[in-house]
């Protein structure tokens, strides 16, 4: 594998991509901003906490929310191996660790990007320090509804309650029910702008006990209750 066959650039989206598809793999790692993505098939939402990745010929596509910026890493067909090419595509949601949200948000546009791929095989790579618990982080994505306990989380990793605490507060400077509140949350903002259902039912699909919990939560984060972060759409 060739880590300098990576080539790093910062991207601004004025606009929806549309539907997209290319032969290298790429990673996308927001700078600020927010930005609905979709990749085969499956949409999620991109933010401070959760990077993405798109296989080679995987189609993709990008919705805009305002001001935004990403750190875009192209990889050449041949780069990476089966094996990590494999691990990604099965889980392309990338929860981004502490120290590399420190370094993306600190990104100027004219300071030079360096290659960033070595840090990103060693968080999300299947035998980087980071893969256990990307397992996890890629379960409550995929569900985060259900009753993610840190006993529950702790099974799935393989650890005991004690270590998982601090293996996510290493990782991502999290505690897990905050990482998992995060999630919860940018998963029933998504729903609010791109589906037609009840603000009740999101709020419970997500997860919350009741409407007001989420409402508390999404006026904590954003300062709007989830009837004003429908309207901004």
């Amino acid at each position: 594998m060739s880590a300098s066959a990576s080539t790093p650039h910062l991207r601004r989206y004025l606009r929806p991509t549309g539907l997209e598809c290319h032969d290298h793999a790429q990673w996308v790692l927001p700078v600020r901003g927010e930005l609905p993505f979709e990749v085969g098939g499956a949409g999620g939402h991109l933010d401070r906490l959760l990077g993405a990745f798109v296989a080679p010929g995987q189609a993709h596509d990008l919705d805009v929310l305002g001001d935004n910026c990403c750190l875009v890493v192209d990889c050449a067909p041949g780069v990476l191996d089966d094996d990590t090419l494999e691990h990604l595509y099965r889980r392309p949601w990338l929860a981004l660790p502490a120290g590399m949200r420190q370094r993306l948000q600190g990104l100027p546009g004219s300071r030079a990007l360096g290659d960033p791929l070595p840090h990103l095989l060693r968080h999300f790579a299947p035998a980087g320090s980071g893969a256990r618990l990307q397992g996890v982080c890629g379960a409550v994505v995929a569900a985060p509804g259900l009753d993610w306990s840190v006993a529950r989380m702790a099974a799935l990793a393989g650890v005991g309650c004690s270590r998982l605490h601090a293996l996510f507060v290493r990782e991502f400077g999290l505690p897990p029910l905050a990482w998992v509140s995060a999630a919860r949350l940018r998963w029933a903002r998504r729903q609010l702008l791109c589906s037609d259902a009840s603000i009740s039912d999101i709020a419970q699909r997500a997860g919350y006990s009741e409407h007001s919990a989420f409402t508390r939560a999404l006026r904590r984060e954003s300062g709007r209750t989830p009837r004003q972060w429908r309207a901004r759409q």
